[in-house]
């Protein structure tokens, strides 16, 4: 299937070549001087850029730029191209040379606020978030109404875990773009982080009232009534949110959270099934469906969920222990002691996994594993738990007997 996947590629490539070649004769036709031909070359290629043909417009824009090596805008417009398509040192490199030439058409395509703020995008690609920030700061100080530029610096900020500076960043874009809908969920977002439910509330109903089919403020607002346990509103701006978007994993996982909490387990098992419909690969959708399967009461289908997780993501926490208690609900011993040794092995720190083990070993007559085990519970847990008290009395009288 791979190698079928690769032929078809490659033949794309093939025909969108040689579309290219096609246009580039057309704009390169004979009775047309260099200078017109390597303009509509540019042209071409700028067109492809928005139409978002990013292979043809690399082709056309590189022919432009052989034939005038001074060409500026063509520099500029295949820059932008590098960073549709991720190669965000070609990117740099283009935008570098875009920066140090005068352009050459009539009307400017940019400025240097413009080149500031996609080489900050660049950076911002490689997660070079110091010189991404540098470059974003020099456009809005050559700019200060670049509403993109603030709300990259905002993204920038809340990275490197600066929430004031984030919150200021999206006030400025908001200031410079008051239509800027991603700006009020991001600060919405904030807001919500710091405890201040209202103000989030606030800003994800104007992302709303500015667009209505943004598919994430419905989804933040399903989050934040689900945090308020007003599950009725929860579900219904998340089936709003799948609505709007029916490929949305996001909020089906957490429509069917809600669906949880509501103890619709029906409607959570279908919601859940959607997710992983959608994106096979995603271990939280089988997660969440293994977790309703157990509280359906069906242990099976909870332990080929769980299994599916692993297949997913072997190390992930948590889930060899929650297969270990359902195998000891099943009676299977061996395969719980197994499953506390797997999770132990990824998760050593989890407690709770090692007092399980501790106990069916205790109960094996295991006793100098047993007391390794609650020996290494006893370290893991605050000395006032009530749990811990009695594990100590009991390894007082295994210590005893041993």
């Amino acid at each position: 299937m791979k190698k079928l996947s690769k032929r078809t590629d490659a033949g794309l490539a093939f025909l969108l070549i040689a579309c290219s070649l096609m246009i580039s004769c057309a704009t390169t036709g004979p009775g047309r001087t260099l200078e017109q031909r390597t303009r509509g070359l540019y042209a071409d290629g700028a067109d492809l850029y928005r139409k978002g043909n990013y292979i043809q417009a690399i082709y056309l824009l590189k022919q432009a730029i052989d034939f005038k090596p001074e060409f500026a805008e063509a520099y500029y417009v295949l820059g932008l191209t590098y960073i549709k398509t991720e190669d965000y040192e070609k990117a740099i490199k283009n935008l570098n040379e875009a920066e140090e030439l005068d352009q050459t058409l009539e009307k400017p395509a940019y400025d240097r606020a413009d080149v500031k703020f996609n080489l900050g995008l660049a950076y911002l690609g490689q997660d070079d978030y110091d010189t991404a920030r540098k470059l974003l700061e020099e456009a809005v100080t050559l700019r200060s109404e670049f509403a993109e530029a603030h709300y990259n610096l905002a993204f920038i900020s809340e990275k490197q875990d600066d929430n004031d500076a984030a919150i200021k960043h999206l006030n400025n874009a908001i200031d410079a773009d008051s239509t800027m809908d991603k700006a009020y969920v991001a600060l919405g977002s904030l807001h919500k982080e710091k405890g201040d439910l209202e103000k989030a509330q606030q800003n994800f109903e104007r992302a709303i009232e500015i667009n209505r089919d943004n598919k994430q403020a419905y989804n933040e607002l399903g989050k934040l009534f689900r945090e308020k346990k007003d599950y009725e509103k929860a579900a219904r701006y998340l089936r709003k949110a799948t609505q709007l978007d029916n490929k949305y994993t996001e909020a089906y996982l957490n429509l069917g959270s809600v669906y949880v909490d509501m103890d619709a387990l029906d409607k959570a098992l279908n919601t859940f099934q959607k997710a992983v419909e959608i994106d096979s690969t995603l271990p939280e959708g089988y997660m969440n469906l293994a977790q309703v399967h157990y509280l359906a009461g069906d242990t099976t289908a909870a332990l080929n969920s769980y299994e599916k997780v692993l297949e997913l993501k072997p190390k992930k926490p948590l889930v060899n222990y929650q297969m270990g208690q359902i195998f000891e609900q099943q009676g299977h011993i061996s395969n719980a002691i197994e499953a506390y040794k797997r999770e132990i092995e990824i998760n050593p720190d989890h407690a709770f996994s090692h007092f399980n083990l501790a106990v069916l070993l205790h109960k094996q007559g295991k006793l100098d594993q047993a007391l390794e085990e609650y020996r290494n519970f006893v370290a893991l847990v605050p000395e006032d738990d009530e749990r811990a008290k009695k594990v100590r009395n009991i390894l007082s009288r295994l210590e005893e007997l041993n």
